[in-house]
């Protein structure tokens, strides 16, 4: 009896080890893995920081983080106060025209979005690139706000309470290499820092004194983007892109931001095309073939609170008469007919975007980020739309100087005019892409594949729950792309068109895994994935392993260098 009892201890004592054991060792992973990506991400930021010091031995990012809270104050204060002077000198063409836009939105709507009580609850620098191009910081900023709407009518009112909302945004400012920092003020102080002069700047941009266009980033820090928390993942701008390395060994100057800051702009010439159901806007960023055809379809809609997610480019190609650029959009609003319906529910929109330039014609990095103005001169384009510089009669729209738009349509027609009725939804050879997906875009595709039965179930919808806690998305955010799935209004289809439903599942893999582990909820949200296209759960645990082997043996190597 004895023998027995002792041989029983010891195999529970046995069983007992190993599976203790293999919890230290699941634990020991998750934290390296964990540590390794903090490590290399501050390792990359080290060798960014150090390449802009090369240039200019007096930067500081305790100082610039300094400026950009004051500079976020301002920017917010004159958003909900509908006047950009004091922040017109330091944001780029393609903010100012957003906003300016808004505004317009808002008072076709009789309303006013405001801002009040607002304070920042936390600052700091994520994100460092630098290359020839340009110098780019990316700043993380947390806030608390009131955000009342001012309704207009007969009798001026504001909704009496509106909660205390937390936001956090991602503001990108960009400026030219060799770029000094000033211990003078610059111009989120509102003064020139080509010759000191203080701005009082109309729409041109320019110093009344020097005559510098001082918001290209010539000169000192501009902001160029701003972005939700939802929608963020740092992009590093030497991502591999279709064509792009081909393409700046004959324009040297070919950059993204420069790109990405045109399409802004003609992206919010867009909406503003819809709300007045008129081409005009778009006369001086569009051939005249996307014009004619905006012409012949219908304008019944326009939409309000909208937001501008992502904005990337996909491909550069060549061509015999004009070169091509494109480019996906991602956005979301609340799309209003003109007979005045109740807006609807937030939708969530994917656009594909084609941008083209004359063969031959070559970009300008000198003057920094100048989307709305005149490459011949440098004046900017007037506010009555005018397909010619008002200075120096150039033309704006015939790709002679800078890109303009060739078309714009929903993504799933571009999917299907490159893929025909197939997307290919099945394991095939893939074109490797390095770029980072915004989760946003993950998670409406996800519902979207749950949502294929008309609904999502109360499993699913636990299980989603518990992915965007996991993830440190808004709930609320989950709920709107739910609502969009229901109504119809969520255009998103996949991430991108060169990821098929195995390459999907992978970048969910590595999404999940950036904790270091999957968790139950999350692994059998990839199960249900799975189910959709017939993935085996054992096909998946492998992906799973494979991936987090790895991220494991990368960040390994991180620490131990």
């Amino acid at each position: 009896m004895f023998p027995l009892i002792f041989i029983l201890i010891i195999a529970v004592a046995t069983i007992t080890g190993i599976i203790e054991g293999k919890k230290y060792h699941n634990k020991k992973i998750k934290n390296t893995i964990m540590r390794g990506m903090q490590k290399q991400g501050l390792k990359k930021q080290l060798i960014q920081q150090n390449k802009i010091r090369h240039l200019d031995k007096h930067f500081s990012t305790a100082l610039i983080t300094s400026r950009v809270e004051n500079a976020f104050y301002i920017i917010k204060q004159a958003w909900s106060e509908q006047d950009l002077s004091s922040s017109r000198a330091f944001i780029s063409d393609g903010i100012s025209e957003a906003y300016q836009i808004q505004f317009e939105i808002q008072q076709t709507q009789q309303h006013r979005r405001k801002i009040e009580n607002m304070i920042i609850t936390n600052s700091e620098l994520v994100g460092i690139e630098a290359d020839k191009h340009f110098e780019t910081l990316h700043f993380k900023i947390t806030s608390r706000a009131d955000y009342p709407i001012e309704i207009k009518g007969r009798h001026k009112q504001t909704d009496s309470w509106v909660p205390l909302t937390t936001k956090t945004e991602y503001l990108t400012y960009v400026r030219l290499p060799g770029v000094q920092t000033r211990t003078l003020p610059g111009l989120i102080e509102g003064t020139c820092p080509n010759c000191g002069s203080i701005l009082a700047l109309s729409q041109s941009v320019q110093c009344q004194a020097c005559r510098s266009l001082v918001c290209s980033g010539e000169y000192d820090w501009i902001l160029a983007k701003i972005t939700q928390e939802a929608q963020w993942r740092f992009q590093n701008a030497k991502r591999q892109i279709n064509g792009v390395s081909d393409y700046q060994v004959v324009d040297p100057a070919f950059n993204i931001p420069l790109i990405e800051d045109r399409v802004t702009s003609v992206f919010w010439r867009m909406q503003k095309a819809w709300l007045i159901q008129n081409s005009t806007p778009l006369i001086a960023v569009a051939h005249s073939s996307y014009i004619e055809k905006f012409n012949q379809l219908s304008t019944a809609h326009f939409f309000d609170n909208v937001q501008l997610g992502l904005c990337e480019v996909s491909k550069v190609q060549f061509g015999e008469d004009f070169d091509k650029v494109s480019l996906l959009l991602k956005w979301q609003g609340n799309k209003i007919t003109h007979t005045g319906k109740v807006p609807a529910a937030t939708g969530y929109y994917a656009h594909h975007l084609t941008m083209i330039r004359k063969t031959g014609v070559k970009s300008d990095i000198k003057k920094g980020l100048h989307s709305l103005h005149c490459y011949g001169c440098g004046a900017p384009q007037s506010d009555n739309y005018q397909d010619r510089c008002e200075y120096c009669d150039s033309l704006f729209n015939q790709g002679e100087q800078d890109w303009i738009l060739q078309d714009f349509i929903p993504h799933i027609e571009h999917i299907i005019k490159m893929k025909g009725q197939e997307f290919a939804l099945s394991e095939t050879a893939q074109v490797k892409s390095d770029r980072i997906f915004d989760p946003v875009s993950l998670l409406s595709g996800l519902i979207l594949v749950l949502f294929a039965d008309g609904r999502v179930d109360k499993q699913e919808k636990h299980l989603l729950d518990q992915f965007v806690k996991n993830r440190r998305i808004a709930q609320s955010v989950l709920d709107e792309i739910i609502t969009a799935a229901e109504n119809g209004q969520l255009d998103m289809l996949t991430p991108d068109e060169t990821l098929d439903a195995s390459g999907w599942l992978d970048q969910l893999i590595e999404m999940c895994l950036a904790d270091g582990q999957v968790c139950a909820e999350e692994w059998k949200l990839l199960l249900k994935f799975g189910e959709k296209f017939n993935f085996l759960a054992i096909d998946i645990n492998l992906r799973i392993k494979r991936k987090r082997q790895q991220l494991y043996r990368q960040s390994r190597q991180t620490l131990k260098s």
